[in-house]
């Protein structure tokens, strides 16, 4: 599941990254709200603490941000795609790091 996640919020920031080299393309703002969507089923209920918080302060970023585009407030959309960009990078981080960890058994 951890590893749906991570695929997840990469493609999440890669969505983010064609919004911030294309603002002004509605196809690529579609795609990002689309990226933003999240399914229960990626909600990690089982994972390290650390996991889960940095989960849901990525989750509150994209609500945050969705809701700055669906509004039309586009000068605040970079700002949100900066601040989701780096809880994306923490979230992605820490799931790398465990993913490597060897297993104890």
């Amino acid at each position: 599941m951890l590893s749906r996640l991570h695929r997840k919020a990469e493609a999440l920031d890669a969505a983010c990254l064609r919004a911030l080299g294309h603002p002004h393309d509605h196809a690529v703002r579609q795609e990002l709200l689309s990226a933003l969507e999240w399914d229960a089923s990626y909600h990690p209920e089982h994972a390290r603490p650390q996991i889960r918080s940095l989960f849901k302060e990525v989750h509150d970023h994209s609500v945050n941000l969705s809701r700055h585009i669906q509004s039309g407030a586009s000068h605040l959309a970079s700002d949100g795609i900066a601040a989701l960009r780096k809880s994306l990078g923490s979230l992605t981080h820490v799931l790398a790091t465990r993913q490597q960890e060897p297993s104890k058994n």
